[in-house]
């Protein structure tokens, strides 16, 4: 399930408009539309806040594509999670419509989080310090 429909049915769940939830959250209802059209992704801050207004874990909000891309842009910026939610489009389209039981689903996705974590520590030394977030400099 996308992070758009995810948000949208949690909401209604708790019997809220986005108006409400943004008073709640914090988050402004415009953020929240983008979000629920699909036009646009939380940061991991974001995330935070609507989960906690929903009563529900960030996990549970962003599912476990969802924290790869939010913990991407946090550590890489607009890049990284451009990168991670490709790798997360590619590896899920792999099995639309397939016959893999979500337990698994979710198991496979853990597995590629911790690869690309892996590699993007692997290939630090590689990336030019202009890529590098901001503290992490060597």
């Amino acid at each position: 399930m996308k992070f758009s429909d995810r948000l949208k049915g949690l909401r209604e769940k708790n019997d809220m408009t986005q108006e409400q939830l943004a008073k709640v959250s914090g988050v402004s209802p415009r953020t929240i539309q983008r979000y629920e059209c699909g036009t646009s992704r939380p940061r991991l801050d974001a995330a935070e806040m609507l989960a906690k207004a929903l009563n529900i874990s960030v996990d549970q909000l962003l599912g476990t594509d969802g924290m790869l891309v939010a913990q991407a842009a946090e550590q890489y910026g607009a890049r990284g999670a451009k990168q991670a939610q490709q790798l997360t489009d590619e590896v899920t389209g792999l099995f639309t419509g397939g016959e893999l039981a979500q337990d698994d689903m979710d198991v496979m996705m853990q597995a590629i989080m911790d690869a690309y974590w892996l590699a993007k520590e692997k290939n630090k030394k590689y990336t030019p310090k202009k890529y590098r977030s901001k503290g992490k400099q060597d």
